[in-house]
């Protein structure tokens, strides 16, 4: 799992031999919340042997992005499709075929001067490597590449000139990030850990309050309470306890235990394993003509609307608005016999409760209700 803008490499061998397998886990394979997908994701072999519709291989909760999952080994019977989401939001071809043992392929520039960057830093030519980092973001600042020598810049500030108040300023000023609105919100993101650094605790508070008060995704609000928690352990830490109190006084911790309990319960809210296994006990269970609750819910973006049939029928899945009007029909038609889902996409509604329905030969079969978020 790939968390809260985190700086992540899932790279193998190209060679003849697999070296690295991500397989038959009990959640996605590979789950990445916004901003933290792998810059590097190739020659992997990434496999789930069941194959469970909407059990994912590889899962990012983010919805406007093109990932370059490229050369990697995804086993039998793979539907990218099916297997990666979102559905289309993956350059996925050129296969490795592992078992092979075939497949090469050549890095962009972008890609060979940020692995040079890394080879300064491992020689500890910090200096280097900050100015390989800052020339990425400058030349290439469309890629994956500038937004993980963002990241890379504020880990090696402290092994170079451990100026924190310049770094925030090289991320306000640069103008290729401000003329990039990834780069921009990476680096809204990442000086508001240079007002950490530099103990400007109400700054910092505030901020993670404003992500909490008005979030793009779940994901983001999980991630800026956690954060929040965190920062007051930061300022106790440095004999500041009473320093300072935001507005939402109840995600200051009391004891670590109790923090560390939070942060693990609302990392559970997140897609992975107890969604992903609750998921598949609840599809196996369902009766012919039954709905599953939509999964996520409550849900900010897409959700899965999960139905059995027993034998093969004419299908339409209704949604609804709290006044009773119909906002949405999906009609896939003739359905073989099995589980199926449709894909809804709250684009465009107002937080609130939902209805939907199931139809099977014009009659209805079932209903439930499902919440969405902003």
């Amino acid at each position: 799992k790939c968390f809260n803008k985190s700086k992540v490499h899932i790279e193998g061998d190209n060679g003849e031999v697999v070296t690295q397998q991500i397989k038959d886990n009990d959640s996605y394979e590979v789950y990445a919340s916004e901003g933290s997908f792998p810059y590097y994701f190739h020659w992997n072999l990434i496999q789930d042997d069941d194959n469970v519709q909407g059990d994912y291989l590889v899962y990012y909760a983010e919805i406007n992005q093109l990932n370059n999952v490229q050369n990697n080994c995804w086993g039998e019977n793979f539907n990218a499709m099916l297997d990666l989401y979102p559905a289309g939001g993956y350059i996925w071809n050129p296969q490795w075929f592992c078992l092979d043992g075939n497949g090469s392929g050549e890095g962009s520039a972008a890609e060979g001067m940020y692995f040079a960057a890394r080879e300064k830093i491992e020689a500890e030519d910090f200096a280097g490597a900050k100015t390989d980092l800052q020339e990425i973001v400058v030349q290439y600042p469309e890629t994956k590449y500038a937004q993980a020598a963002l990241k890379e810049l504020y880990s090696l500030e402290a092994f170079v000139t451990n100026d924190y108040a310049d770094l925030k300023a090289y991320y306000n000023s640069e103008p290729n990030i401000a003329a990039s609105a990834e780069l921009a919100k990476l680096a809204d993101f990442l000086m508001n850990f240079c007002e950490i650094k530099l103990e400007n605790w109400p700054t910092a508070i505030t901020w993670f309050e404003n992500v909490i008060q008005n979030p793009e995704s779940t994901e983001d609000s999980i991630f800026a309470i956690i954060d929040l928690g965190y920062t007051y352990f930061l300022m106790e830490n440095g004999g500041q306890k009473a320093a300072y109190a935001g507005n939402l006084t109840e995600h200051i911790p009391v004891l670590r235990l109790q923090f560390e309990q939070k942060r693990d319960d609302l990392l559970a809210l997140l897609p992975g394993d107890q969604m992903s296994k609750t998921m598949k006990e609840s599809i196996s269970l369902l009766n012919s003509g039954e709905l599953l609750q939509n999964v996520p819910n409550p849900f900010n973006g897409t959700t899965q609307i999960w139905y059995k049939l027993e034998e093969e029928s004419n299908v339409t899945v209704n949604v609804f608005d709290y006044t009773g009007k119909q906002i949405k029909s999906f009609n896939p038609g003739t359905t073989d016999k099995g589980s199926h889902f449709v894909e809804f996409s709250s684009d465009g509604l107002p937080a609130g409760i939902y209805f939907y329905n199931l139809e099977i030969n014009g009659k209805l079969t079932d209903a439930k209700k499902m919440t969405v978020v902003r």
